[in-house]
C-alpha cells in the first residue's frame, strides 16, 4: 500500500508528540541547571562571609570544649 504525504506528516507529528527523541538532552539542561543553582547559592553563601563566620563559631566551639 502506498503512503500518502499526509500520513507521513501524521507520523511525524505524532513521533514529536508522544516520541522521547530529545528527552536525555532535556534531563542533562535540568541537572545543569540544578548543579548551577547550587553553585551559585554557594557562591553567594561564601561571598556573604557565612561561611567563615560558621568555621570561626565551629573552630571556638571546639577549642572551648578542649579546655584551650
Amino acid at each position: 500500500m502506498p503512503v500518502t504525504g499526509k500520513e507521513v506528516v501524521l507520523e511525524r507529528i505524532k513521533s514529536l508528540i508522544y516520541g522521547q527523541a530529545g528527552q536525555t538532552t532535556a534531563e542533562y539542561a535540568l541537572v545543569l541547571l540544578a548543579a548551577g543553582l547550587v553553585v551559585g547559592v554557594f557562591a553567594a553563601f561564601v561571598k556573604s562571609g557565612a561561611l567563615a563566620d560558621m568555621f570561626e563559631t565551629i573552630v571556638s566551639g571546639l577549642v572551648k570544649r578542649a579546655g584551650g
